[in-house]
């Protein structure tokens, strides 16, 4: 069986929200067929275009989903980090991969076969049931960034994606993990200078502060720019 361990403990497939839904036996069976492969920095994880053969779980590090076009822009459509789980929904259908996953830093990843995947699904209708619900879930959050990305303006999307991304620390902020302004402009469908502007108006107004690639937020975020 693969060992899911990473720097801080050890993880059970059924601690993936993905995988919570499948029996005890099917999570032995699934760890059993996995296998762990590191990547370096930068590296592809996943290519849009090649065909859907497996799910990623994120042991260690962090990596982040992107479209991109024929100049090289990228828009970024979802981050991961330790215990995140990606690559799923291209097994329930088939068809090829819709977008890259990209390291950001040194990481470490469980791969399950597709052809395991499904036929736990399969041995177990309340699995596939239960993963309709998720696959639901998943389109409604698309449809909220869809109409995040039509209605509001560069800076509601910004503050949208910073309070999304924060986590509440002891202290009372929140801290967001290690990102970049352009990452951050990828994500909002703007530019790096845009965005660097709005950072350093609100780093002067007392509401954020910056700290190693990470975003402090030190008091609610105003409405509006």
């Amino acid at each position: 069986m693969a060992k899911l361990k990473t720097a801080e403990k050890a993880i059970s497939l059924a601690d993936i929200k993905f995988f919570q839904v499948f029996p005890d036996d099917a999570i032995v069976n699934l760890e059993r067929a996995a296998t762990l492969r590191k990547f370096k920095k930068n590296t592809h994880i996943i290519v849009a275009g090649e065909e859907s053969h497996a799910a990623y779980v994120l042991l260690e590090g962090n990596a982040y989903a992107f479209t991109d076009d024929d100049d090289g822009n990228e828009f970024i459509v979802g981050t991961f980090s330790n215990g995140d789980c990606f690559g799923e929904l291209g097994l329930l259908d088939g068809h090829t991969r819709t977008a890259n996953v990209m390291t950001t830093s040194a990481c470490q990843c469980l791969v399950i076969p597709r052809a395991e995947i499904n036929h736990e699904i399969m041995k177990e209708p309340k699995v596939a049931q239960a993963i309709i619900h998720s696959l639901v879930e998943r389109i409604r959050g698309m449809t909220e960034d869809v109409s995040c990305l039509a209605l509001m303006d560069v800076y509601g999307r910004l503050v949208r994606v910073l309070n999304s991304s924060a986590v509440t620390q002891d202290d009372g902020t929140q801290l967001t993990d290690r990102i970049t302004h352009q990452e951050l402009a990828s994500r909002v469908g703007s530019s790096r200078e845009m965005i660097s502007k709005i950072l350093k108006e609100l780093r002067i107004g007392g509401y954020i502060s910056i700290e190693n690639h990470c975003v402090r937020i030190r008091k609610d975020l105003p409405e509006r720019w």
